[in-house]
């Protein structure tokens, strides 16, 4: 797909791997993006870009978001789901307002764009959504975040049988990306190697979007590690138990 000349939602634009790829999109002709964010004014300024304040954990925001980019954008080409958190911790106790929140965030709000986008628009679009090297690769620390990016994974891959023609998807694999993510997952955050940076996934989405692929995975390194992992059966396990070591490092 051409990236010039289209309507583009980016959630999570103010920060990260989102605002980046605000930057990347940029590079291309007469682009036209809404830029959403919880705080908007973390979000670049530029003559094509439309700061929008919006909080993607609740349906009735969604709504007014899709309905705004309409208003605003003329349409939506390229819709992009960014937008997510992590916590880092050993699970203290159950809280299902805590577990609520992030699925609320991480999960329902994808799937809701998506299946909205699906069954509710005729004109053909583009759905990227940010999954996350853990859906494959569970991390200790990240228990509940890891099981977001699964079930993303997960519900993409299932619901591609349902989606009308023109409706494309795109899922985002990257690995540890050092951005402010790490500080709002908790106190001195411990990044896990091997790490990349924001442009670098970015740039690899622009591909991704031009080379109309289904699945873009960032890091060349993590890619092969899977691959090894089929045939030796041990390097993603020793990797866990290098952040377990981590983990308790960090707890304690």
């Amino acid at each position: 797909m051409e990236i010039k000349n289209k309507r583009i939602v980016v959630t999570g634009a103010g920060s990260g791997i989102g605002k980046e790829t605000v930057l990347q999109m940029l590079k291309h002709e007469n682009v036209k993006i809404l830029a959403c964010d919880l705080n908007e004014k973390n979000v670049i300024s530029h003559p094509n870009v439309i700061p929008y304040k919006c909080d993607i954990s609740k349906p009735e925001t969604l709504d007014r978001l899709l309905k705004d980019a309409d208003k605003k954008l003329g349409g939506i080409d390229i819709f992009f789901a960014n937008a997510g958190f992590a916590y880092y911790e050993v699970i203290p106790e159950p809280n299902w307002e805590r577990i609520d929140r992030i699925f609320r965030t991480n999960v329902f709000s994808p799937f809701y764009t998506l299946v909205t986008l699906n069954r509710k628009r005729n004109a053909p679009c583009l759905f990227i959504v940010t999954a996350s090297a853990m859906s494959h690769l569970p991390l200790p620390g990240y228990a509940l975040y890891s099981a977001t990016k699964a079930s993303v994974r997960s519900f993409v891959e299932a619901y591609q049988c349902e989606l009308k023609d023109g409706v494309q998807t795109m899922v985002v694999y990257p690995i540890a990306t050092r951005t402010q993510f790490f500080d709002s997952a908790g106190k001195k955050v411990p990044v896990p190697f091997p790490s990349q940076t924001a442009e670098t996934v970015a740039k690899q989405i622009i591909k991704g979007i031009l080379s109309d692929k289904r699945e873009v995975f960032p890091s060349f390194l993590f890619r092969f590690i899977q691959i090894v992992d089929r045939f030796l059966f041990f390097p993603l396990k020793v990797y866990q138990k290098i952040e377990a070591i981590k983990l308790n490092s960090h707890k304690s």
